[in-house]
């Protein structure tokens, strides 16, 4: 009997496509069927490869064995030139009108081409950053809107037939602007019809699909109880896809953990086809899932959060300063506060230059965040650990926790969360950085003397890690940013483009010399980085390098190397790729 690697477990099809060894191929154009392979039956690929495909096929129980051997074979059958790279240069090219006929099998499938007025209008619809909205960035032959994962499955099924890449986007917040654009020709999977959220509040869990804004979850989570949350960032109009799938971080991350430390199972179509759940995909995929960063696995359709207890009462707060002595000695002391603070208390430090009376230049800085307290309480508290503040009540806010959200996110009302729209959207590069030891306040000062070089184009956001998170273990899941952390900074270079469009090349060197500058006071060897905040400025995949490359320890630690024997093993193929996707070792 045939069996394969695939795990016990859930997995299905979608119509007009047929199960076979674990594998979805269409009924009446098979590429694999129930005998053995040969290389008549695989006129799609070139004669150099067709052993690559026996990673899909294997027998009995030696899956691993067997992935191992293959592999060796792979660098001994081929040229000593020839790399997982060279597939490109033997793949058929891209063939649009067997993608439309694939396609128009769905009916009720919503395309956009480019011939159609609305495709712009779609396509950057919720690509936040601008910079890649130029016109030599190449745009998706197809914007494909499915509404099930029965037609996520059957897009991704014609893409791999009529050889087009694909891109998954769900809240288009990539900061390189990944789940929007590529190299090759592709179609966007746009999974913004997929956003429900489905909240059960006996079990304190819910499934939400990957559509789904962080805004979408905290609302229907409130709707349903307004003593239950999860735990995710503070921007309500970022996917939950991407999100999740790089770790989440956000303000009960020091009480419960990242959004990944908090999901409980997923569901996840694979390259071929396949809709996977939690026991379908194993332990091992499921752990790679959970921060192993996004586009790399396969398509979420749909995760199962835990949801967490929170008060009845919390209090928000916005403290602004201003001043580059002032604000330095408020965050050398902030170093020492935030990140001991109760894990009920998050405090986290935004800094930024800006044109003050008469031309000059400053630095204004806003100290904000959330206790889980009424406003009597939280005064006191911070009178007690950070007096140097000087919080007081005209900074404050109090309420329930979901009104917290929309205070922080600067929303008018808890309605304005289910909004896609509500952010002013920008040219941008990020970078990010995590800090170990605190920084002297000479080293603070140079880092604002940059920020007010630089007014209104430029600004630092300190977030501080602590309680819970330094009592998980950094390959609990594959998110690796645990102990020993005080707090991560983001960087952010913001402009709006000039008639000349030099923008670009001008606050991009002026990140990244605050970048250089601060490499003495950051973590080191390696020195990490949040994937969230993708930055193509560490590196980029190759397929003909090693797997343990310089980015992905940046981003993954010492958990990189499991992470791309994992790719190997689940897309051997590759599938599933970008820039800084994990490449299989």
């Amino acid at each position: 009997m045939r069996t394969s690697c695939l795990k016990t477990g859930s997995f299905s099809c979608p119509k007009g496509f047929r199960s076979n060894n674990s594998l979805c191929m269409e009924a009446a154009d098979s590429v694999w069927d129930s005998g053995s392979i040969t290389a008549a039956r695989l006129p799609r690929y070139h004669h150099h490869h067709h052993h690559l495909l026996i990673f899909f096929l294997f027998e009995g129980a030696m899956c691993s064995l067997c992935l191992t051997f293959m592999l060796l074979m792979q660098v001994l059958l081929l040229l000593p030139t020839f790399s997982l790279i060279s597939l490109a240069a033997f793949a058929p090219a891209p063939n649009f009108p067997t993608l439309a006929k694939c396609l128009s099998q769905q009916a009720a499938l919503n395309v956009t081409s480019r011939s159609s007025p609305s495709y712009n209008p779609l396509l950057y619809s919720s690509l936040q950053n601008l910079r890649f909205t130029e016109a030599d960035i190449l745009t998706p032959e197809l914007l494909v809107f499915p509404s099930s994962s029965v037609e996520v499955q059957h897009t991704l099924l014609c893409c791999r037939k009529a050889n087009f890449q694909v891109r998954v986007r769900s809240g288009g917040h990539s900061y390189e602007g990944l789940s929007s654009r590529a190299i090759s020709p592709f179609v966007i999977i746009d999974l913004a019809a997929l956003s429900s959220v489905s909240v059960d509040v006996a079990s304190k869990t819910a499934w939400a699909e990957a559509g789904a804004t962080l805004g979408d979850i905290y609302y229907s989570i409130a709707r349903a109880d307004t003593e239950l949350a999860f735990s995710a960032g503070v921007c309500p109009t970022v996917g939950s896809g991407g999100h999740f799938s790089g770790g989440g971080y956000g303000f009960l991350s020091r009480k419960y953990g990242t959004s990944a430390d908090n999901v409980l199972d997923a569901r996840l179509i694979d390259a071929s086809g396949r809709l996977l759940d939690r026991a379908a995909m194993g332990e091992d995929v499921f752990w790679a899932l959970r921060g192993g960063g996004g586009g790399t696995w396969g398509i979420v359709v749909a995760w199962k959060l835990r949801l967490v207890a929170v008060p009845k009462r919390v209090t928000t707060f916005r403290m602004p300063q201003t001043g580059k002595r002032t604000i330095a000695d408020l965050v050398y002391k902030w170093q020492a506060v935030a990140p001991k603070a109760p894990p009920e208390l998050f405090h986290a430090v935004y800094m930024a230059g800006f044109l003050a009376s008469g031309n000059k230049t400053d630095v204004e800085g806003s100290f904000y965040g959330q206790y889980w307290g009424t406003l009597e309480e939280t005064l006191s508290l911070m009178g007690k650990i950070y007096p140097e503040l000087n919080l007081s009540s005209e900074y404050c806010k109090e309420g329930r926790w979901i009104e917290g959200v929309v205070n922080i996110a600067g929303l008018p009302s808890v309605e304005d969360l289910k909004s896609r729209d509500n952010r002013d959207k920008g040219y941008f590069k990020a970078k990010s950085d995590y800090v170990r030891v605190p920084i002297s306040k000479q080293g603070i000062m140079g880092a604002l003397s940059r920020l007010q070089n630089n007014p209104g184009h430029g600004y630092m956001i300190f977030e501080p890690y602590g309680g819970v998170m330094d009592s998980i273990k950094p390959d609990a899941i594959a998110f690796p940013h645990r102990a020993g952390n005080l707090y991560n900074i983001q960087y952010q270079a913001v402009w709006q483009e000039n008639a000349q469009g030099d923008g670009d090349d001008t606050f991009i060197q002026w990140i990244r010399d605050l970048y250089a500058y601060m490499t003495r006071f950051v973590s080191h060897s390696p020195r990490a980085a949040y994937i969230n905040y993708i930055d193509l400025d560490l590196g980029t995949a190759s397929l003909s390098s090693k797997a343990e490359s310089s980015w992905g320890e940046n981003y993954f630690l010492s958990n990189f190397p499991r992470l791309a024997h994992i790719k190997a093993q689940f897309d051997p193929f590759n599938v599933f790729n970008h820039p800084q996707s994990i490449p299989p070792s």
